[in-house]
């Protein structure tokens, strides 16, 4: 279904990091550098709203050891 809301473009100046970092997870997905972006500011927000919300991000290893991602 497509998006029907409004689209707002954006011009940005990345890093050469930042624009590869975006062509990996685009490539990962097999999308585009326009859906890694907004995949990435999603996610983004959402973890946001969760350590407001004084939740916790949790990574568990392959072996089953937890450690908690702190952001700032």
């Amino acid at each position: 279904m497509p998006d029907t809301r409004t689209v707002t473009r954006l011009s940005v100046n990345l890093s050469s990091e930042v624009a590869d970092a975006l062509r990996w997870i685009a490539d990962q997905h097999g999308s585009t550098i326009t859906e890694a972006v907004r995949r990435c500011v999603s996610t983004q927000k959402y973890v946001e709203e969760a350590l407001q919300n004084g939740s916790k991000i949790l990574v568990e290893e392959p072996g089953g050891s937890v450690r908690e991602l702190v952001f700032f």
